[in-house]
């Protein structure tokens, strides 16, 4: 019975690495609904899911899963306490002495048994001791809603106290010394509040600690929740981990602590209160650039680069920026390198925005740029920033090349700038009205409601406006109505917006009133025509060529020695003339397809199991046994393999990109990754 638990036990702690306790009306409401249907179903027991103890403790119980339900039962008990107060004292006095303090205890000012979390404990004793006179909080709120149960429902308190006494079980696990907490407590299916991947690191470094370490690590765990802001605690290890890893791809938002415990967890010389040290130290730089505004730095451009790549609210950096701000700790990229990193990728970001790429793919794109950019660093001579230009303008698929200037040209006469992201629109007239690097700091003021998007010229057009364009009126407002050189920013009332272009320019909050720099060239016109929207068209084009520089570099091809990740290699054109994988080093081959069967070999004579898994998956193409494919020459037999139950591989006609995407399936099914694999090209190589 779980009460006997509270019973048995002097004092039970819940772990201050446990989350706070959280459960809700809807929670509350259903363990009330399930134990009175168990009862009307004359069911026995009630089962309330797991509870797992630490006994290893000397002076109490940790409670290490279930701390939710536990503590609500106790809530529930404190109900029934005060409710059976009202007819019999002496058996309220009996729950208060039997279940929710120890009268014998010395050592604690209210002798309660249950100590919950720092943060919890005042509220949850102000419930215990005052009840419907505490102050407002979650725990008064669930006291509250168990008592207002039991005097609406049909059971009397009596009938409730003996269903938690009699019926109400959970699981208990209790945990020895040698036992592993952890395992154990990830091995069970709360049926709980699910945790997040941020609690389960949480409870990974924390729970493995003595109680006084724990204590002091706690201490650095809430550091970080305050630096990167608690509700982003997942998002950070997400970002922290990808910066770390060696893997092509970002680290998935569900496999985040999966993850933490593979790369960092299983290390031989991981120490839990070092590395929380050191993930505070990284907490630090996560939140300077995540939250740029709210710290001070000793470089002003450093902050004003990161503030306007904020605007962007673009997270799919943060892996790569957490380690160009490690190179720059460590003293291998300047502050002038890293400003112009900084600068740079902010130029590359938003002119892919201002003509209108898609981010698809950025995330892969940035978790191995730092890898391609170090590479040219390596075998090419030249410094950081150079080598990031060189691969940015020269060494990326098309779809990832730095947009030019005639892409820029081209969307000056051909986009709807009108129906963008209300956000997207704010951050390029920030940025070009800044184009000599002063700030009005339009983006925030525009955030703030002082300024909305406005047509110049109308979209809905009067005689007058139609007279003043000319007999051609139709075409001019078709063609210009939604290009940017048509659209600014302005503070006065949308019922202005058909007016004339002199009482627009001259009315209060107009064009003239605004102080916007970006408008002050409308300010020194009379007139608003076709001549006038092609003058602006040419300033704004002139405008972001300077905000966004395009680099001025030349192609530096990838020296044929250089050995190339083949998760960092787009096949399409290219050559592999050598390769190294596992045991096998410097192999040469003449094609994708030689690669292809080269590694399927590999893997096969390494973990034959692999392939007969493959092969029953009925799904899976790649891998078929003999008799299901005997007439086909488009598979071929593996080697050391029977003619009825040996197994054959697809070798048929494939293209270059297909081929990888083969290789990925074999490696994954294998626990390998392509990162593994590498490559020489017989010319330069282009990066996914």
């Amino acid at each position: 019975m779980i009460i006997r638990i509270i019973h048995n036990e002097d004092k039970i702690y819940i772990p201050l690495y446990q989350r706070r306790y959280s459960w809700g009306t809807d929670q509350v409401q259903r363990l009330v609904e399930d134990i009175l249907m168990a009862e009307q179903r004359g069911l026995d027991k009630y089962f309330i899911g797991s509870l797992i103890l630490d006994l290893t403790t000397t002076d109490a119980v940790a409670v290490i899963d279930g701390q939710q339900r536990l503590t609500t039962i106790s809530l529930f008990l404190i109900a029934l306490r005060d409710l059976m107060a009202v007819t019999d004292e002496r058996q309220a006095r009996i729950i208060n002495d039997k279940y929710l303090v120890d009268p014998y205890d010395e050592e604690t000012v209210y002798h309660n048994r249950l100590k919950p979390v720092d943060g919890d404990e005042q509220q949850y004793i102000d419930v215990l001791l005052h009840g419907d006179q505490a102050k407002p909080s979650l725990f008064k709120l669930n006291y509250q809603y168990f008592k207002n149960a039991v005097q609406s429902g049909v059971l009397s308190v009596e009938d409730w106290l003996n269903l938690l006494q009699m019926k109400l079980q959970a699981m208990v696990i209790t945990v020895q010394p040698g036992d592993d907490a952890q395992l154990i407590f990830e091995s069970l299916n709360s049926t709980g509040l699910g945790l997040t991947e941020s609690d389960k690191i949480r409870n990974y470094l924390l729970m493995g600690l003595e109680r006084d370490a724990q204590t002091q690590a706690f201490e650095v765990w809430k550091s970080i929740e305050r630096l990167v802001h608690r509700e982003n605690i997942s998002n950070f290890y997400r970002h922290y981990l990808t910066s770390l890893a060696t893997s092509s791809k970002p680290v998935k938002k569900n496999d985040i602590y999966d993850n933490y415990r593979q790369e960092i967890g299983l290390h031989p010389n991981f120490d839990r209160y070092s590395e929380l040290l050191e993930e505070e130290k990284v907490a630090k730089i996560y939140a300077k650039i995540q939250f740029p505004q709210e710290y001070q730095f000793t470089d002003q451009t450093t902050q004003r680069l990161l503030i306007r790549l904020s605007h962007l609210h673009m997270d799919v950096m943060m892996p790569y920026f957490l380690q160009i701000f490690d190179l720059y700790e460590k003293q291998k990229l300047s502050l002038n390198g890293l400003n112009e990193v900084l600068q740079t990728v902010l130029g590359y970001l938003a002119r892919r925005l201002f003509v209108g790429i898609p981010s698809t793919g950025l995330n892969n794109f940035f978790t191995t740029l730092n890898r391609q950019v170090q590479r040219l660093t390596k075998n090419n001579d030249i410094n950081y920033p150079r080598a990031l230009e060189v691969v940015l303008t020269h060494k990326v698929k098309e779809n990832k090349i730095f947009p030019s200037n005639a892409m820029i040209m081209d969307a000056l006469t051909s986009k709807d700038y009108y129906h963008i992201r209300t956000e997207s629109f704010w951050f390029i007239m920030d940025e070009l009205n800044n184009w000599r690097g002063e700030t009005q700091m339009l983006f925030e003021r525009a955030e703030n409601g002082d300024f909305s998007i406005e047509h110049i010229l109308p979209q809905t057009l009067s005689r007058s406006w139609q007279q003043n364009l000319g007999q051609n009126w139709h075409d001019i407002q078709v063609t210009w109505i939604n290009r940017l050189a048509n659209l600014t920013l302005t503070g006065f009332n949308s019922q202005m917006s058909n007016h004339s272009f002199r009482d627009k320019r001259d009315a209060p909050n107009g064009y003239r009133d605004s102080g916007i720099k970006l408008n002050q060239t409308l300010v020194g016109m009379d007139e608003w025509n076709e001549s006038s929207l092609k003058q602006r068209q040419s300033d704004l084009y002139q405008r972001a060529l300077k905000v966004w520089p395009l680099p001025s570099v030349v192609d530096v091809e990838i020296d044929a020695g250089e050995w190339v990740s083949l998760a960092d290699i787009d096949p399409k054109g290219e050559k592999p003339i050598t390769f190294s994988f596992k045991e096998q080093r410097d192999v040469s081959i003449k094609s994708w397809k030689e690669l292809y069967d080269r590694i399927v070999n590999i893997l096969w004579l390494d973990n034959p199991p692999i392939f007969y898994k493959l092969a029953n998956d009925d799904a899976e193409w790649l891998v078929k046994y003999n008799h299901e494919v005997s007439d086909s020459i488009q598979y071929r037999q593996l080697d050391n393999a029977d003619q009825h139950q040996g197994l054959s591989v697809y070798s048929g006609g494939a293209s270059a990109q297909d081929r990888k995407r083969h290789i990925q399936r074999f490696l994954t099914a294998s626990n390998d990754s392509l990162e593994n694999v590498q490559v020489k090209l017989n010319r330069g190589g282009s990066f996914a």
